[in-house]
C-alpha cells in the first residue's frame, strides 16, 4: 500500500471517499440513537424496534442485487446521484415522521436508499482504477473513511446533543445532499472518460451466471457467517454483560474505543505487514482471530478484570481490520468487468447475517447463556474457514481451466 497511489485517484474516487466519511459521520451522529427515539416518541417494545431496524437490513439486502444489475446496464453515474437524493427524501420523512409506521417506512428506505449506492460506488472505483494495486488502495481508504466515521459519529453526536433528537436527521440529509452534488461536479470533470461494458444480459440471465459462480457463491455465504458472528460482539455481548449492573456501561465504553482505537490507528500498519500475503491467506487470518475472540469472550468469567474483556476485544479488532476490507477485494477480483454491480450487489447479501444476529443472540442467550452463545459463533466461523477454503480450491480450479 503506497501513499502514491492517492495521486492517481480521480475526481470521482475522491468525490466517493470525501462522500463517505461526511455521511458515515453524520449517519452514525443519528443512526445508533434511532431505538432511543422509537421507544421514547412510540413506546414501542425492543422486539418491535428489533423488527424495524431488521427490516432496513433485510430490505437493503434484497434490493442491492437488483440495482448492482441495473448499475452494469445502465452506468453507475445516474444511480449514485439518485441514490443520494433517495437519502435525503428518506432522513428527511424520518425528521418529520410523528408516527411509528412513517419510522418503519424511513428504516426500510434508508437501506434500500443505501442499497441503491453501495453497489454502484464500490464497482466505480474499479471501473476508474485499472491498476489492482490502486484499486485496492482506494477500496482500503473507503473502508477507513466508513470506520472512521462509525468511530466518531457517535461521539459527536453526543457532545452536540442529537442523542433522541428527530430534528437531527436533517443534518444526514444535508449531508447526502452535499455528496450528490459532489458527484455532479466529478462527473462532469470525467465526461469524456471511456464507460465500462454494459452488461446485455436480462436479471434473470445475470442471476443464473452469478448462481454459476460457486466460488464467488461460496465466498458470499461465508461473507454472511462472518458478519453474523461479528454483529454478537455489537448485540449480543452487551445484553450478555448487562448483569454486570453498573459496571456495563463504562466497561463497554471501553471496548467500544479499543475497537475504534485499533481500526483507526493499525488498519494500514497491519495491511503493510500483510502486503506480501495472498488475498485468502488474509481471510484465514482474519477468521482466525475472530474465532480466538470469541473463544475468549465464551472462556471470561463474567467477574474477571476489565483487561481480560479488552485483551479479546482487542484481538477482535485486529481481525476486523485484516478481514472486512479484504471482503471487497475478493468480489472485485471475482467480477468480470461487465458484471461488476451485480458481483457487487450481491456482496451486500451478507446483510442478512446482520439482520439474523440480534435474533439469534437474544435465543441463545435466554435458553444456552453467554459461553455457549460465543462458542457457538467460533464453530460458525470455523465452518466460514471451511467454506472460504472451498472458494479458493473453486477459484484456482477456474484460473487453471480458463489457462488451459
Amino acid at each position: 500500500m503506497e501513499l502514491s497511489h492517492l495521486r492517481r485517484f480521480s475526481a470521482p474516487i475522491w468525490a466517493v471517499l470525501i462522500g463517505t466519511l461526511l455521511t458515515r459521520a453524520s449517519f452514525f451522529m443519528v443512526w445508533p440513537y434511532m431505538a432511543v427515539m422509537l421507544h421514547r416518541n412510540f413506546g414501542l417494545s425492543e422486539i418491535e424496534i428489533g423488527i424495524i431496524m431488521s427490516m432496513a437490513a433485510l430490505g437493503g439486502a434484497v434490493v442491492a442485487l437488483y440495482v448492482g444489475y441495473l448499475s452494469d446496464k445502465l452506468g453507475r453515474k445516474n444511480l449514485l446521484i439518485l441514490s443520494c437524493l433517495a437519502h435525503v427524501a428518506t432522513f428527511m420523512i424520518l425528521a418529520e415522521a410523528d408516527q411509528s409506521w412513517l419510522y418503519a417506512a424511513g428504516a426500510l428506505m434508508a437501506g434500500v436508499s443505501r442499497a441503491m449506492l453501495e453497489p454502484p460506488a464500490r464497482a466505480m472505483i474499479s471501473d476508474l482504477l485499472p491498476e489492482i494495486p490502486v484499486r485496492e488502495m482506494a477500496h482500503q481508504v473507503r473502508y477507513y473513511c466508513i470506520n472512521l466515521g462509525a468511530a466518531f459519529g457517535p461521539l459527536l453526536g453526543l457532545q452536540l446533543g442529537f442523542t433522541g433528537v428527530q430534528s437531527s436527521f436533517y443534518l444526514v440529509a444535508l449531508a447526502y445532499l452535499i455528496y450528490g452534488i459532489c458527484f455532479v461536479i466529478a462527473f462532469w470533470r470525467i465526461r469524456n472518460v471511456q464507460q465500462p461494458p454494459k452488461n446485455n444480459q436480462n436479471f434473470s440471465q445475470t442471476l443464473r451466471v452469478l448462481a454459476n459462480d460457486k466460488a464467488f457463491m461460496m465466498l458470499i455465504v461465508a461473507n454472511t457467517l462472518v458478519m453474523y458472528a461479528y454483529l454478537h460482539q455489537e448485540t449480543s455481548l452487551v445484553q450478555y454483560l448487562n448483569v454486570l449492573g453498573d459496571r456495563v456501561v463504562p466497561l463497554f465504553t471501553s471496548m467500544i474505543t479499543v475497537n475504534a482505537g485499533v481500526i483507526v490507528l493499525l488498519q494500514f500498519p497491519v495491511l503493510k505487514l500483510l502486503n506480501a500475503w495472498s488475498l485468502y491467506q488474509r481471510v484465514y487470518l482474519g477468521v482466525a482471530l475472530f474465532t480466538a475472540a470469541f473463544v475468549m469472550y465464551g472462556w471470561i468469567p463474567l467477574d474477571a478484570p476489565e483487561w481480560y474483556w479488552l485483551a479479546a476485544t482487542f484481538v477482535l479488532s485486529v481481525g476486523e481490520v485484516v478481514l472486512f476490507p479484504t471482503f471487497n477485494l475478493l468480489i472485485d477480483r471475482a467480477a468480470p468487468d461487465h458484471l461488476r454491480g451485480a458481483y457487487f450487489g450481491a456482496g451486500n447479501l451478507t446483510s442478512i447475517g446482520v439482520s439474523l444476529a440480534p435474533f439469534a443472540g437474544g435465543v441463545i442467550l435466554s435458553w444456552f447463556g453467554g459461553p455457549a452463545l460465543f462458542l457457538s459463533t467460533a464453530v460458525v466461523l470455523c465452518f466460514a474457514g471451511y467454506l472460504y477454503t472451498c472458494s479458493a480450491r473453486h477459484h484456482q480450479k477456474t484460473q487453471t481451466v480458463q489457462a488451459a
